[in-house]
């Protein structure tokens, strides 16, 4: 990681191998809980699970936005590579074509994110350049696992007059929709133990971690070897 500038081909090799990996670990779903990620999931042949199974964190967010009808104006922001693609930008329109869609890639968020730099002092400078033609906008799309973190700042940049989409709350309901209707979810009290695999386990990481889990795990380091 990050994922965001990397390569076409090289993000192709990692689905394949991590999807591979997890595989033969017995798990009977995929969360791609990444949008850059998930823009290359349909180019890449090799994994072996089935489309049905795999769930990503685009398809969810369009269908909810393409059928609701409060808002008009909707605001995107990713990484280079999640807003490069235009798939958010194409498949809302091709769902709803009264939709008015502002895209832009913010890049810079995540490492001030990681760093733990959250105060609005840092975050609302770096606003004024990324923010400056979302006036218009109602909601706002954060198309990265890192921006949910800083709803609350966003939305009191724009005096709370824009709504920051809760997409983890989406996800999370769209995987239990799968488990139950194809008879998957796990119903006994007894909780089954976590694994955490990295391909590097390092003290930066281990830190950042801690934001996003809000609790101490432990991880394995788990090296993969590229499928092409």
């Amino acid at each position: 990681m990050p994922y965001g500038d990397k390569s076409e081909d090289a993000l192709i090799s990692y689905v394949h191998a991590i999807t591979q990996f997890l595989k033969n670990k017995g798990c009977k779903m995929i969360v791609v809980a990444c949008n850059s990620a998930t823009t290359v999931i349909s180019k890449a042949p090799k994994i072996p699970y089935k489309a049905e199974q795999i769930v990503e964190v685009i398809s969810p967010i369009v269908k909810l936005i393409a059928k609701q009808t409060k808002y008009t104006n909707i605001g995107i922001i990713g990484t280079r590579k999640t807003i490069g693609s235009g798939m958010f930008n194409e498949a809302l329109a091709q769902k709803n074509s009264r939709l008015n869609i502002t895209a832009r890639a913010t890049p810079l968020l995540v490492p001030l994110i990681e760093d733990g730099f959250l105060e609005e002092k840092v975050l609302f400078p770096v606003f004024d350049r990324y923010f400056e033609n979302f006036a218009d906008c109602e909601l706002l799309i954060p198309a990265c696992t890192h921006y949910p973190i800083i709803y609350q700042q966003i939305e009191k940049y724009f005096s709370n007059g824009l709504k920051v989409l809760h997409t983890p709350k989406i996800i999370a309901e769209t995987v239990e929709d799968y488990l139950a209707q194809n008879n998957l979810l796990h119903t006994t009290s007894t909780s089954l133990p976590s694994e955490y695999h990295l391909s590097d386990v390092t003290d930066e990481f281990l830190r950042e971690a801690v934001l996003f889990l809000e609790k101490d795990v432990v991880f394995t380091k788990t090296l993969l070897d590229p499928i092409e």
